[in-house]
């Protein structure tokens, strides 16, 4: 992609913290965005700075009209032990 286009590439889709990594290390794409597992994470960068595990979408609430699985995922622990 990188040989036929010379503006911004912003890749998705099935990403974790390692691969979207490699991808932007290798300048494959400029940045990675995260659409479902920040649904599930709304503190996902932190969860991606200390190695914490995510939570789970729940893909049945999405769609549904109000803020049921969208607004109600739980923020990460606070006693989480932070391994980065």
């Amino acid at each position: 992609m990188r040989e036929r286009f010379s503006g911004s590439l912003i890749y998705c889709g099935n990403y974790d913290a390692e691969h979207a990594e490699a991808r932007i290390s290798e300048n494959t794409t400029d940045a990675v965005a995260f659409g479902r597992p920040y649904i599930a994470n709304p503190d996902l960068p932190e969860r991606f700075r200390v190695n914490a595990p995510l939570t789970e979408p729940n893909h049945e609430t999405f769609y549904g009209g109000d803020e049921k699985g969208y607004t109600d995922y739980p923020f990460m622990d606070n006693g989480y032990d932070r391994m980065g």
